[in-house]
């Protein structure tokens, strides 16, 4: 018996896997929003960082919780602290 799904147009989606801080995250959404994407760890990634697509040889992206990111298998992201107000 053979797989036929992807080829007919079948109903199991393709699962997509993208990394967030290097950890792995399996998804069969096609995108996803900043926001959604600041749900997929256990410990949601909180305001006090921000949230970037890793661009290799090119310049990362910041993504905002309202933009949409087509996504792609094996696509990375990493965060860092927010700006931090001087003198706190």
């Amino acid at each position: 018996m053979s797989d036929h799904s992807e080829e007919h147009g079948g109903a199991k989606p393709k699962e997509i896997v993208i990394f967030i801080d290097k950890q792995q995250f399996k998804t069969s959404a096609a995108s996803l929003t900043g926001a959604e994407l600041r749900q997929l760890p256990k410990q949601p990634i909180g305001p006090d960082r921000d949230l970037y697509e890793e661009v290799p040889g090119g310049q990362d992206v910041l993504v905002a919780d309202d933009e949409t990111v087509q996504l792609k298998d094996g696509m990375h992201f990493f965060t860092t602290p927010h700006t931090i107000t001087p003198g706190r």
